[in-house]
C-alpha cells in the first residue's frame, strides 16, 4: 500500500496534478487511497526523503518550491546523466532496439508536426525509456529518473509551444541517429543539448514555473508568562 500511494503520488508530480507549492492533505490521501494513516504517511515520509515534498511542523505538507539556483544544478545534473545514458545506449543497443527506438521517433515526429502537445510527451516519454532500456545500466537509469523526478513538476508547460515541440524532435532526431550509428560521444553531446540547463527549451520551463510563493514557516507556541 505505501508503494501504491508513493508511486501514484509521483504520477501526479510528473503530469502536474500536483504542482509547486500545492498543500497535501493526509485525510484526503487516506480517504483516496482507502488506507489507514500509517502507509500513507510513510510514503509521505519517502517522498520527504527524495526532496519531492516539505513535510512541516505545526505548518502542513506542501509539494516542494525549488529556487532558481537549485533547478538550475539539477537541470545540469539531469543532462550530465542523460548524456551517460545516450553514450552507453549507443555502445550496447541491439537490432530490436534499435527497430523500436526508429518507431518511437516517428511517434514523436508524428505528434510534433500535428502540434499534439500531451501526445508528444507522452510518446517523449517512452522515446526516453528506450535509450534506458538500450543502455543496459540500471544503477544510471535508477539515478537519472529519481534526477528528471525532481524538476518533472517544472516542466508541465514544456511542449506547450508549437515551436518548441519541432526543435525538440530535431533535437530527437539528433540523438536517435548518433544510438543508432553507434556515435557513443556525439549520442552524448546530442542528449546534453537536450537536456542542456543553458538552452531555450529551459528557459521556457523556468519561465512557465509557477511563481514561488513566500515560504511557509511553522508556527511558534506562545512563551506562557
Amino acid at each position: 500500500m505505501q508503494d501504491r500511494i508513493r508511486l501514484a503520488l509521483e504520477q501526479d508530480l510528473r503530469s502536474g496534478a500536483l504542482l509547486p507549492g500545492d498543500p497535501i492533505d493526509e485525510q484526503e490521501l487516506c480517504e483516496r487511497f482507502q488506507a489507514s494513516r500509517t502507509p500513507v504517511r510513510e510514503a509521505l515520509l519517502l517522498l520527504s526523503a527524495k526532496g519531492m515534498i516539505s513535510i512541516l511542523p505545526r505548518a502542513g505538507i506542501y509539494v516542494r518550491q525549488l529556487e532558481t539556483r537549485e533547478l538550475i544544478a539539477m537541470m545540469e545534473g539531469v543532462g550530465e546523466l542523460e548524456g551517460v545514458v545516450a553514450r552507453l545506449a549507443a555502445n550496447r543497443i541491439n537490432g530490436d532496439q534499435k527497430e523500436r527506438l526508429r518507431q518511437a521517433l516517428e511517434d514523436t515526429r508524428a505528434c510534433a508536426d500535428a502540434a499534439d502537445s500531451i501526445g508528444y510527451e507522452q510518446a517523449n516519454v517512452r522515446l526516453h525509456d528506450l535509450i534506458y532500456q538500450s543502455s543496459g545500466n540500471a544503477f544510471i537509469v535508477e539515478q537519472t529518473r529519481e534526477a528528471r523526478l525532481r524538476v518533472a513538476p517544472y516542466r508541465g508547460k514544456m511542449f506547450e509551444k508549437p515551436e518548441r515541440l519541432l526543435r525538440s524532435q530535431a533535437e530527437h532526431e539528433a540523438v536517435v541517429t548518433a544510438i543508432i550509428q553507434g556515435d557513443s560521444e556525439g549520442a552524448a553531446e546530442a542528449m546534453r543539448n537536450h537536456i542542456s540547463a543553458g538552452g531555450r527549451a529551459f528557459a521556457d520551463m523556468v519561465l512557465a514555473a509557477p511563481v514561488p510563493q513566500q515560504a511557509i514557516q511553522p508556527r511558534r507556541r506562545k512563551r506562557k508568562v
